[in-house]
């Protein structure tokens, strides 16, 4: 749906040119694949919009046709719908035909066969995100619902970019559809553009290129930065924003990301070769837990070995989706009390044990600092929190001074005093905090570890985020 982007920006930007999918990725959050699994449920079989009466029955005859997600065709190939990499296998009642198919995902996927079709999870901010910019624009306002049945009789580009394509009117009518609170998330953007408009005019500064960033961000600006809208000034320097939609409780710095993934930041090989050895650790105590007596769970996780698994977000989702079929023989659930919590809480009860070493806290805390402030050989972008509602939004400065930089950068582990963590062995995030001794500030945060991989757990590098730390 997304053209590509042809125009060339300016010298700086000539590798600021994002997969196109990428984009159309944040639009549509339908997940594809053999395993996939909703609270349990496995489900390979999809909905696709094809003349199945014209193209499909004269050849398989009579009988429910089923589209089952296979890796790899069985037979022959039936029909070929576009450029597609996803192939079907062609299903009548409950028996595979000797015939199958392939399609890209738009348009032709439309959802899981049976199963509710969700919202998109991240429809309502990439609403009010998009706006925030869209409306600087485009002042122009009456109300969301004459907003609403304005823009969707409109075509062509809207003046915005997305990770190096011009987001069209299309696009901005696609998440429209796909937001539960549309009329809200206008109200919202449209209150975050004012208070952007303003914030500009204080500064006595103008926009050149206006973009909306989640993905790719412009230039070098580093990928890690907050920012959700970056505008391009007319000096060709930076200025972003990072949109919140709760005044009064974002905390900064923060941190998401796996936490196999953020202990390779400082590249301290024996940090992260302890972290890799506590996460195989979690698994193994809790693959221990299953009994003999569930004979096809207990030789299927014998037989598997964690250790040999990348550690990746859901680079093991075919072998999961094994294990978690030997465990449905037996009654029990390998994505719930059997398996993923007894992994999950031992990660965290572990991790929670090993931040208690100043060491290692330290560590943490400056991977935490690298992941927060710019990086002096990226692309500078300073930025506010954007705290938006539906009567007026509000600007709010970063926590970056030098107190706290201090903190987030210090050299000696023994800056770390009275650590604390609170952790209750069954949930998914524990509390923790210390003392920073040199200026005796009270640092407290939580921490989550979770799966957010599409269609369920597929690997062992659990993201790892943090709403925010206080420092009081």
């Amino acid at each position: 749906m997304l053209r590509k982007y042809v125009r060339q920006l300016n010298p700086i930007q000539e590798n600021y040119v994002a997969p196109l999918d990428k984009i159309q990725s944040c639009l549509f959050e339908l997940t594809v694949t053999p395993h996939y699994q909703q609270k349990g449920v496995y489900n390979p079989y999809y909905t696709l919009d094809i003349d199945v009466e014209k193209d499909i029955r004269p050849t398989v005859g009579k009988g429910e046709i089923k589209f089952q997600n296979v890796l790899k065709g069985q037979g022959k190939l039936l029909k070929a719908y576009g450029k597609g990499k996803f192939v079907f296998q062609i299903v009548v009642g409950d028996t595979p035909t000797e015939y199958f198919i392939t399609t890209p995902k738009k348009p032709y996927i439309t959802g899981h066969l049976g199963m509710t079709s969700r919202k998109s999870a991240t429809a309502s901010s990439d609403v009010n995100e998009f706006l925030s910019l869209y409306f600087i624009k485009h002042p122009n306002f009456v109300d969301a619902k004459t907003f609403m049945i304005e823009v969707s009789k409109l075509g062509g580009d809207t003046g915005i970019l997305a990770s190096g394509g011009m987001v069209t009117y299309e696009d901005l009518n696609a998440l429209l559809d796909l937001d539960e609170t549309a009329e809200r998330d206008i109200l919202i953007g449209y209150h975050n553009s004012k208070a952007v408009i303003q914030d500009l005019k204080s500064r006595k500064l103008t926009w050149k290129v206006l973009h909306w960033v989640p993905q790719a961000k412009p230039a070098d600006i580093r990928r890690n930065n907050p920012s959700d809208i970056v505008i391009e000034l007319d000096d060709g320097t930076y200025i972003g924003y990072s949109n919140k939609i709760s005044a009064g409780k974002d905390k900064t710095p923060k941190l998401n990301t796996g936490i196999w993934s953020a202990y390779k930041k400082l590249e301290d090989t024996t940090q992260l070769k302890n972290i890799e050895q506590m996460i195989d650790k979690a698994w193994n105590d809790a693959a221990g837990k299953i009994k003999p007596k569930n004979k096809n769970a207990f030789q299927a996780i014998r037989r598997f070995s964690i250790s040999r698994e990348a550690f990746s977000e859901k680079i093991s989702q075919a072998k999961f989706a094994k294990l978690a079929k030997e465990f449905d023989k037996d009654g029990l659930r390998f994505f719930f009390e059997d398996m993923y919590y007894p992994f999950r809480n031992n990660l965290l009860s572990s991790f929670g044990k090993y931040l208690k070493n100043p060491i290692n806290m330290k560590y943490f805390i400056n991977t935490v600092g690298m992941y927060t402030y710019d990086d002096p050989n990226q692309t500078p972008c300073p930025y506010k929190l954007l705290i938006g509602s539906e009567k007026g939004s509000k600007l709010k400065e970063v926590v970056s001074d030098d107190s706290h930089r201090q903190i987030f950068f210090a050299e000696n582990s023994r800056d770390f005093a009275g650590i604390n963590v609170k952790y209750d062995n069954k949930s998914q995030s524990f509390k923790a905090g210390f003392v920073y001794a040199p200026l005796k500030l009270k640092v407290t945060f939580p921490l989550t570890l979770r799966t957010r991989a599409e269609g369920g757990w597929g690997g062992k590098n659990l993201y790892m985020t943090t709403s925010g730390f206080k420092i009081t």
